[in-house]
């Protein structure tokens, strides 16, 4: 028979090895400090989302997209790791987060998010067709890129020998601004004084497609309609 392991009771996360408590370090503990203000919080993440936004516009008119390819998961894990740290995460479970500490993983923080925030609508783990063979999951090719991989190099080499398969940047740019819209949009509901939850439900609204209104506005209608006359 195994022996069960016995709970880390410096960290409630299964696999952090902390012999302390997170925020008996210095750092940790003020970061802990600044995502109990969400609202202050979010002044930082609007600010550094902002100038990944800038600094890919500065890639981009410049030609560097290796550049801007290595650096495609920073405003995606800045993004995910932020609403799931105030939005999702238990308070035992945010001065983990915070640290850094192992397990720590993008992929599995995205997930959750994808799961409850997303509704299960996010792309970014889903195995897709590649643009002239094989498949590939975003998440990888952001992977890869921020690690500097081999394959990163190939991509862009592809993309110079194959301008026609350059992505759109355009769509690129617009994707990063949206960002920056929905970080701002919850700094405004703390900042005004709504909970956790509220906020919560309006990140949600904020990530669900037309489509996903057009159905309910069609249900209301029904609804209406099957309603007794008075």
């Amino acid at each position: 028979m195994k022996k069960r392991k016995k709970p880390n009771l410096s960290c409630p996360v299964r696999g952090c090895q902390t012999k302390q408590l997170h925020t008996a370090d210095f750092l940790v503990n003020a970061l802990v400090d600044r995502f109990a203000a969400p609202d202050k919080c979010l002044n930082w993440v609007l600010a550094s989302m902002a100038e990944l936004r800038d600094s890919v516009i500065d890639d981009i008119l410049e030609r560097r997209l290796f550049s801007w390819y290595t650096r495609m998961r920073q405003p995606e894990e800045l993004y995910f790791r932020t609403i799931y740290a105030l939005l999702l995460a238990s308070d035992d479970e945010v001065p983990h987060i915070l640290s850094g500490d192992l397990p720590n993983s993008f992929s599995q923080i995205y997930d959750k998010v994808n799961e409850v925030i997303l509704e299960g609508r996010g792309e970014m783990s889903e195995v897709k067709p590649g643009l002239v063979s094989g498949q590939f999951r975003m998440i990888d090719n952001l992977n890869d890129g921020a690690h500097v991989g081999f394959g990163a190099m190939q991509m862009i080499v592809n993309i110079a020998q194959n301008p026609e398969h350059t992505p759109n940047m355009a769509a690129y740019l617009k994707h990063v601004d949206d960002y920056c819209v929905r970080i701002n949009y919850m700094r405004q509901m703390f900042e005004g004084g709504r909970d956790k939850k509220t906020v919560l439900e309006a990140v949600m609204n904020l990530h669900r497609p037309k489509e996903y209104w057009e159905q309910k506005a069609k249900e209301a209608v029904a609804a209406a309609k099957d309603a007794p006359k008075a």
